[in-house]
């Protein structure tokens, strides 16, 4: 997919925060802080209200994580800025234990840095609408009301992630696909209620930066939040205020500064256990006793 000849470059500057040593017989000012809220509810309550927030699968399909290797491009940024994004990409995914691709192969995670993202998002489907929705009957995306979003959404940050069921057994598809015969279920003729040997992978994702947009995070901050959705199926629209997570970067009432707790242990238990079909019930009691280990429970 080469999609690194769309657009134009786009240099992106983020300046430094700048501090300022306090003397030390300066008393420093008072401040108010805000009301402490304390939420009494079972931490398993919490846990999957959380993932069903932020998690965005398919219609009927499991959250999918990335199996394959993956290979990120970052396009219209400059340089350092491109290279610091998918380091800390790549150190959070090699965490995982995500094989990464080696230099110059070829991109299934594209990032690109615009000053026209809806031109851009309306070129990428225009131009590669077999990509986007290639499997599109088969629930692979959101569908065609998310994909008209990604195309009109004023977010500072857009994306689309494709993924497919996928045969543990042999790794095949566990559809049929478009141009291919019927395929047969590996649980056919079994007695067992549910068949365990069906998964969900991530196979392309596109990400859209709205570089005036971002304008005033740094990009440490810019990375951390790009890394969450790099590697899981985030919900674009959600209200994320209640939960502790890098999703409210872009909200001016959140103090955010990168992956939280809540987003690196959401990571470790979406890519831990077996390969098998993940609901956000079970996501949410896999996440459980690294929360309790965190709270001290």
């Amino acid at each position: 997919m080469a999609l690194a000849s769309v657009g134009v470059a786009i240099l992106l500057q983020v300046a430094p925060a700048l501090a300022q040593d306090i003397p030390p017989d300066q008393a420093l000012p008072e401040t108010r802080v805000d009301d402490i809220v304390v939420d009494g509810r079972p931490i398993e309550v919490i846990a999957e209200e959380f993932v069903t927030t932020i998690s965005a699968p398919p219609r009927r399909r499991g959250l999918a994580r990335w199996s394959d290797t993956v290979c990120i491009g970052v396009v219209n940024f400059r340089n350092d800025i491109a290279h610091q994004i998918i380091d800390r990409i790549s150190e959070v995914a090699e965490s995982l234990d995500i094989r990464l691709g080696e230099p110059g192969c070829k991109p299934n995670l594209v990032i690109a840095g615009t000053v026209d993202a809806n031109a851009l998002a309306r070129e990428m489907v225009r131009r590669y609408r077999r990509p986007f929705f290639r499997y599109g009957y088969t629930r692979s995306n959101r569908g065609s009301g998310a994909l008209a979003a990604f195309q009109t959404t004023d977010a500072p940050v857009r994306w689309w992630h494709m993924s497919l069921p996928i045969n543990t057994i042999d790794g095949s598809p566990a559809i049929r696909l478009p141009g291919q015969g019927y395929w047969v279920s590996p649980c056919a003729g079994s007695r067992i209620g549910v068949c365990d040997a069906i998964t969900d992978h991530l196979t392309r994702l596109i990400i859209i930066v709205d570089i005036d947009r971002v304008a005033g995070t740094t990009v440490n901050e810019l990375a951390d939040y790009l890394t969450l959705i790099a590697l899981a199926q985030i919900e674009p629209d959600a209200d994320y205020s209640a939960f502790d997570t890098v999703l409210n970067l872009f909200d001016p009432t959140m103090q955010v500064t990168g992956l939280t707790d809540w987003d690196l242990i959401y990571l470790a238990a979406l890519y831990s256990g077996e390969d098998e079909r993940l609901d956000p019930r079970e996501q949410a009691a896999r996440m459980v006793p690294a929360l309790r280990e965190r709270e001290g429970q």
